[in-house]
């Protein structure tokens, strides 16, 4: 079966054991990625193509559960070559990735008439009702925000998402509260050095820059450090090969020209402290708007992280 991207919210997946999403935008696959995985419950894995096309699976046997695996397997940029190999796979849930099939390949046409396969074409798509339903869950938004909401941020997924972490973190929100939560952020290059300086944990760059930030813009910056660590995150499954990063596979998405500088990143930062960091920007950013934290605690909390 093939759908397009905002119908996927609105199919049932459980009868599904491959998903192929293809399209001209990879950078946002992950939106479809992290809506099946959540939906059928499952934990996430990733593999090369070559990783599947050598692994081994053994047909069941006839005591066992033959309840469906809760593993996902992600494979990434695959060639037509996966095909013959799903014919002798006899467990687990596997989504498939290419920026290159268009609606004519042999890709296509072989996942839309699988019976156990779904291809889900993936363009460029504002956050449809549907999907902003998913994403807010049973979170304790106030239901004359949510619209504001998917008004403010349906073009800008991580934005979204950065807002909704902002909602929970803060607590309950009042009416007159809302514009706080409604401003999308971008990155900007003018932050460059400052935020390739914590990458590679240079004090020096840092201190540099840093001071420079004023009320003006210091959100900004917060924000967008932010979305460039969840990117670092995203990495860390490559920490000890980096040679085999699949730069069109991480999101957020990472340009050509900053790639080496996330390389560097990865010797310098554990899980740990990046999970740290990125709970630090949001609480600074909610004690700044709420004046319980100055320019001075702002930029000594994020030095602490240079060290």
């Amino acid at each position: 079966m093939k759908i397009n991207f905002p119908s996927l919210f609105l199919t049932p997946l459980d009868k599904y054991r491959f998903f192929f999403i293809f399209g001209n935008d990879s950078s946002i696959f992950d939106r479809a990625i992290s809506y099946i995985e959540k939906r059928l419950s499952a934990s996430l894995t990733t593999q090369s193509e070559r990783q599947f096309l050598e692994s081994t699976h053994a047909s069941p046997s006839l005591f066992s559960d033959h309840s469906p695996s809760k593993k996902i397997f992600l494979v990434s940029n695959v060639t037509e070559k996966v095909i013959k190999k799903t014919e002798n796979v006899d467990d687990g849930i596997f989504i498939f990735t290419s920026d290159k099939a268009r609606s004519k390949s042999k890709l296509v046409t072989f996942f839309s008439q699988a019976s156990n396969s779904l291809a889900i074409s993936f363009y460029d798509s504002p956050i449809s009702t549907s999907e902003f339903e998913f994403l807010v869950g049973e979170k304790n938004i106030p239901n004359g925000m949510k619209g504001p909401l998917l008004k403010a941020y349906q073009n800008d997924h991580m934005g979204l998402s950065s807002a909704l972490d902002k909602i929970h973190l803060f607590g309950e929100v009042t009416e007159g509260q809302y514009e706080h939560f409604l401003t999308p952020s971008g990155v900007s290059d003018d932050n460059a050095s400052v935020i390739h300086g914590f990458l590679l944990k240079d004090l020096q760059k840092v201190t540099s820059y840093l001071y420079s930030y004023n009320s003006t813009n210091i959100v900004l910056l917060l924000r967008s450090m932010g979305r460039v660590f969840q990117s670092l995150y995203a990495l860390l499954p490559y920490q000890n090969q980096p040679q085999a990063v699949t730069w069109n596979s991480v999101y957020p998405a990472i340009f050509f020209k900053d790639q080496q500088v996330y390389l560097g990143a990865l010797n310098k930062w554990k899980a740990k402290e990046i999970q740290s960091f990125l709970d630090t920007l949001l609480d600074l950013e909610r004690q700044y708007k709420f004046s319980t934290a100055s320019l001075s605690k702002i930029h000594q909390s994020l030095l602490r992280f240079c060290s």
